[in-house]
């Protein structure tokens, strides 16, 4: 009797390393076996395994990816849209002008419609710099010098026309 006792001792205790070199070398060369262990573990014991850290730190990763290709295509469509207004009102205000007189004014509103979409560009730009992570990249100065530079009066623009236009009359009889 004493020798199935002693028999039976020795087959438990090298089944019992069998197991646990299979185990090891499954861990470290399987991927599904690691995880299945490790959410093994942390179920039945209440850990947190190498695997469950990573797997997390993937996942927040994956999450700013997410957010990050979000705030571009917002600012994508925003800056499309924009740049479609822009190009269809500098075509429309082509005609007008040309236009004596009444071309100078639409010319100086055209100007402030433009800078004022540039000026909403560079507010969607540092929308993108914040969602990115990255604030404060455009700095105040630029900011400032595109949303809020000084428009020349119509009656200046206009005077100035004036004044120049004898030169160009000049020019324009030694060219013909």
């Amino acid at each position: 009797m004493n020798g199935i006792i002693t028999w039976t001792k020795r087959l438990m205790l090298t089944t019992t390393i069998l197991v646990l070199i299979a185990t090891n070398v499954l861990t470290l060369t399987s991927t599904a076996f690691n995880a299945a262990i490790s959410g093994l573990m942390g179920t039945t014991f209440g850990i947190q395994t190498v695997s469950d850290v990573l797997r997390n730190k993937v996942d927040a990763k994956n999450r700013a990816i997410t957010n990050r290709k979000l705030a571009t295509r917002k600012f994508g469509t925003k800056v499309t849209a924009r740049t479609k207004k822009l190009v269809a009102t500098t075509l429309a205000e082509i005609p007008g002008q040309a236009i004596p007189l009444l071309g100078i004014p639409i010319l100086l509103a055209a100007t402030a419609y433009e800078i004022k979409l540039a000026c909403e560009n560079l507010d969607d730009l540092d929308q993108l710099y914040l969602d990115m992570g990255m604030a404060d990249e455009t700095s105040n100065d630029v900011m400032h010098s595109v949303c809020h530079p000084t428009m020349p009066e119509a009656g200046r623009v206009w005077d100035g026309v004036v004044e120049k236009s004898g030169e160009w009359w000049g020019e324009l009889v030694e060219a013909v």
